[in-house]
């Protein structure tokens, strides 16, 4: 197991699934990838609906891009930061696009990745039911295995 794919959103689960792949690299002598996906809105929900705020995000679209990826950024470098990392090899990544999957997968796919260790925030079955999960649908649709950690 060469390389490891960690999806990091901010959350408590996310954090804890950061030092499970660490821990893990530290065994295996893997290098990790810490991803942060900043998911950048799309005007589809107002389309479904008949309303037209094209204009209105386009031009602020590239603005808040950059001020996500930032921010994100940020929060990467601390998490990462407070990580007991040792003298694993790791690389720090953000990417955007409109679904944080997707990110990942593409990710996992074109990085030939082994394993992604990530989070689940712990949602509900209902809640994941009406809101999606990005855990089911990494898990559902992944090249490599997936480990999920609770955050209990």
């Amino acid at each position: 197991m060469k390389k490891i794919l960690v999806p990091i959103d901010g959350s408590k689960a996310s954090q804890i699934a950061a030092q499970k792949a660490a821990d893990i690299a530290k065994v295996l002598g893997s290098e990790v990838t810490f991803l942060t996906a900043v998911c950048v809105p799309t005007d589809d929900k107002y389309n479904h609906f008949g309303l037209n705020v094209e204009n209105a995000m386009h031009a602020n679209i590239k603005e808040m891009t950059k001020n996500l990826v930032e921010q994100e950024t940020k929060m990467l470098k601390v998490i990462v930061r407070n990580l007991e990392l040792g003298e694993i090899k790791y690389e720090q990544k953000v990417l955007a696009d409109s679904k944080a999957s997707e990110i990942i997968l593409k990710t996992a796919r074109d990085g030939n990745y082994d394993l992604i260790v990530m989070g689940r925030r712990g949602f509900s079955t209902i809640e994941r039911f009406f809101i999606g999960s990005v855990t089911q649908r990494v898990l559902s649709d992944s090249p490599c295995p997936v480990l999920i950690v609770n955050d209990k």
